[in-house]
């Protein structure tokens, strides 16, 4: 399964697969956490976490605050009225996370969407104006515009009329400003100018980081203890990669000297 890494600026980062994971927090936040997380067996089942109890819902009303810490399977949140709640995501929550990120995130091995201008053989024929970081996905080719493709959308493989498409998959290769995206048996090389947008879409928490800011909704036995059904976060810096992970970037070799 390919890994994608992310850090977060304000210090917060995790190794990430496509199931979600954490990155760790300052070593005394984490300490309870994980504690926390050890008593759940990594998911609070709030139907059983007292016998009898009754689970109440935390509605998106009381459920907006900030990150407060982050530990493998778990977050502390701050919210509504200073109060402090462990949260663990339900196995079918509706997870968001949204944010930008650097450009030294264009690092092989990210998984990214964009809309491709492509012709007839196609080739690319301008410019991205936007790249996004999805932490993983099914690569392929996708007709239509801006966004990620639905599950189970009709990827095109092979020849394809000239239009836009939504490609999707790994990149292999940074050059300069150009990447290589390969996008199931197609490769496309797409020119990333400066001023193009690179966002974070993902369902992935790897990004998640204290000060973050979030929405809630859930189920809860006990205060301070909720199984998250909904969970959107907007990341307060743009994400990047861990210091040992940059540099990765190729630079085009000069084109060498004609002999005299």
């Amino acid at each position: 399964m390919t890994s994608h890494v992310f850090r977060n600026r304000a210090g917060g980062h995790g190794l990430a697969r496509i199931a979600p994971a954490l990155g760790l927090p300052r070593a005394g936040a984490a300490a309870g956490l994980v504690a926390v997380a050890v008593w759940c067996g990594g998911r609070c089942d709030v139907a059983s976490a007292q016998p009898g109890g009754q689970p109440k819902q935390l509605t998106a009303a009381d459920g907006t605050g900030t990150v407060d810490a982050v530990a493998p399977g778990i977050l502390r949140l701050r919210l509504k009225g200073g109060e402090f709640w462990n949260v663990v995501p339900a196995a079918n929550a509706l997870v968001s996370v949204e944010g930008t990120a650097t450009r030294e995130l264009l690092q092989p091995g990210q998984f990214v969407s964009c809309s491709l201008d492509l012709d007839a053989a196609g080739k690319v024929t301008a410019p991205v104006t936007q790249v996004i970081f999805t932490g993983g996905g099914t690569p392929g080719v996708v007709a239509g515009g801006l966004g990620g493709a639905e599950p189970g959308a009709k990827r095109l493989p092979g020849r394809r009329p000239a239009g836009t498409y939504l490609v999707s998959g790994p990149i292999r290769q940074v050059t300069d400003d150009t990447i290589t995206v390969q996008a199931g048996r197609d490769k496309f090389e797409i020119d990333v100018p400066p001023a193009a947008e690179l966002l974070v879409r993902t369902a992935n928490l790897a990004p998640v980081s204290p000060g973050d800011q979030v929405e809630v909704e859930g189920l809860y036995v006990r205060k301070g203890e909720l199984q998250a059904t909904k969970l959107s976060i907007t990341l307060a810096n743009p994400v990047s990669p861990p210091a040992k992970n940059k540099g990765a970037r190729r630079t085009a070799k000069p084109a060498a000297a004609e002999s005299e």
